[in-house]
């Protein structure tokens, strides 16, 4: 066993490797956080170590920081797990000892590899409370749990090796079996195996035969999907279709097979206006193939979990058209329970059949509803927000959706005449107070910000009092600063006014989020367009 001191000094070198390996890149605020974390730990202040003094004392914040307007700390926290979680997958897989930082804390986590082995106990011992946990998933929605664990963050206790009655760890057993025994064991054993392989067999077998014969009964049910056409799902749901607040309708659940159906009530889900597209969906190993033409296509997975579960608690896993599985946990991904959150695949084609074939592998995946548009090759479509209640056909023919994506703030309508302006009715309406938006894009690529700013309160021709200073705030992005100090005023008066921002990377979950600070009164926002490079 290692002693106290060579398991600091190896610890401290760690630290040391990593900040000079280059892993950040030219991102310094991951390499900023990971040397305070780590230089507290040291300490022994583990106390210190909280979003407030990180915030303050490693990035610079000010002293007024407020993590519930500023979210840099846990937007670069997210970002750091990852980084490490890579590169401990890769480059420094060899290393003694690995850094993590477990979801849902800022204390640092030093993994010794010569303690491997009782790592592992402590693995497959959070994988059982996990699973545990899951078992007790009611019937109702995707799952609700029945009672939760007391003290979630006490230290798991290791686990007593079930060795059966009389016999002690560590010793031999003492008991003798009879040749006449010994060959009834044998047998036994021999006939079980028989039937386990009968089992895996007739099972694969069955599976096969229902991906092949399942789509032409999808086909007749649903008929194939029109070219041009964007194809609404809500999984699960076998009523009437469904009209979102955009005035796209959503079909019923005719392309899924396997799993169950499950429905919940009494969930404010937040991230969207419409709450219904996550009141169900289906459950378990399942199987949904949708009939489109030939073609490229954009595929958007919804997702909300509302069965109260912590992070890491539930593995969705699937894959489209049988590629390499995604392994989904839907609470790190939204950001906790009861909140909405999309993945979207790119450069999807249909396979031989004509399907795009889903497939849910993981007895607890669920999903809510599905979304497949006609895309363009090697890129995402663009995302355009107007603020307001109303889609939006823009002079060039774009389609501006109503808002969505949004958590906090309050919306308000502009009294003005708009129509001397190009577009003006994307500046109609504006939402204001303490807010962001999340925007779910696909990972791998760059992206434009352009967000859409009108003055609709101060200024003399506004009808109310002030002007220059009256409205001052700041917009992040991704953990950077885009804006700070800013006032629309200032810059256009009652003007319409445009930002751009060029070569925005999406956070490793594949999101765009925009957060709007206050400095003086509320900042607003009219629409937002999110445009790949």
């Amino acid at each position: 066993m290692q002693s106290a001191i060579s398991k600091l000094e190896a610890e401290r070198a760690e630290v040391d490797d990593i900040l000079s390996s280059g892993v950040f890149g030219r991102t310094n605020n991951h390499a900023r956080i990971l040397a305070f974390i780590c230089e507290k730990y040291f300490e022994g202040a583990i106390d210190e170590i909280k979003e407030y003094t990180i915030a303050v004392q490693a990035l610079g914040r000010p002293e007024s920081f407020d993590p519930q307007v500023d979210t840099i700390v846990r937007v670069t926290a997210h970002a750091l797990r990852k980084r490490l979680e890579d590169y401990y997958r890769s480059t420094g897989a060899e290393h003694p000892v690995h850094i993590c930082l477990p979801p849902g804390h800022y204390v640092p986590k030093f993994i010794h590899m010569s303690d491997l082995g009782s790592a592992t106990a402590e693995t497959k011992l959070d994988e059982n409370r996990n699973s545990q946990s899951l078992d007790k998933l009611s019937s109702q929605g995707n799952g609700h749990l029945e009672e939760r664990q007391e003290n979630p963050d006490k230290p798991p206790q290791e686990p007593t090796p079930n060795i059966g009655p009389g016999l002690q760890p560590g010793k031999e057993s003492a008991l003798n079996f009879s040749p006449r025994t010994r060959r009834m064991m044998v047998a036994a054993t021999f006939a079980i195996s028989v039937l386990i392989l009968s089992a895996l067999f007739w099972n694969r077998w069955n599976r096969s035969s229902e991906h092949a014969n399942s789509p032409r009964t999808q086909v007749l049910a649903a008929g194939s999907l029109a070219s041009g056409k964007i194809l609404r799902v809500m999984v699960g749901n076998s009523s009437t279709p469904y009209v979102d607040r955009g005035g796209s309708a959503w079909d019923g659940d005719h392309f899924c097979s396997g799993g169950d159906s499950f429905s919940v009530t009494g969930h404010t889900i937040q991230g969207t206006e419409d709450p219904q597209l996550f009141s169900g969906g289906r459950r378990g190993v399942l199987h949904c193939n949708y009939p489109v033409p030939p073609g490229t296509y954009e595929v958007h997975l919804l997702f909300a979990e509302t069965a109260g579960l912590q992070e890491a608690s539930r593995n969705v896993a699937f894959s489209i058209n049988g590629g390499p599985p995604t392994n989904l946990d839907v609470v790190d991904d939204a950001g906790g329970d009861d909140i909405a959150t999309a993945k979207v695949f790119t450069d999807v084609a249909p396979a031989s059949d004509g399907m795009i074939h889903l497939d849910f592998t993981s007895p607890e995946a669920f999903v809510n509803a599905v979304e497949i548009f006609p895309g363009t090759p090697h890129r995402m479509l663009p995302v355009r927000i107007v603020v307001g209640h109303s889609p939006y056909h823009d002079s060039s023919g774009n389609v501006w959706m109503p808002d969505r994506y949004f958590f906090g703030g309050r919306l308000s309508s502009f009294g003005g005449d708009l129509s001397k302006f190009a577009d003006g009715r994307l500046y109609e309406w504006h939402r204001f107070g303490h807010f962001h938006y999340v925007v779910p894009v696909a990972t791998g690529g760059k992206y434009t910000l352009k967000l859409y700013f009108m003055e609709h309160w101060f200024g003399v021709q506004n009808g109310g009092i002030g002007g220059v200073g009256s409205r001052v705030f700041d917009v992040y992005c991704n953990g950077s600063t885009l804006l700070k100090g800013f006032d629309i005023f200032r810059e256009a008066g009652s003007e319409p006014l445009v930002k751009s921002f060029q070569h925005i990377d999406p956070t490793p979950q594949g999101k765009i989020e925009i957060y709007f600070t206050p400095a003086v009164n509320y900042p607003s926002i009219s629409a937002i367009e999110v445009i790949p490079e």
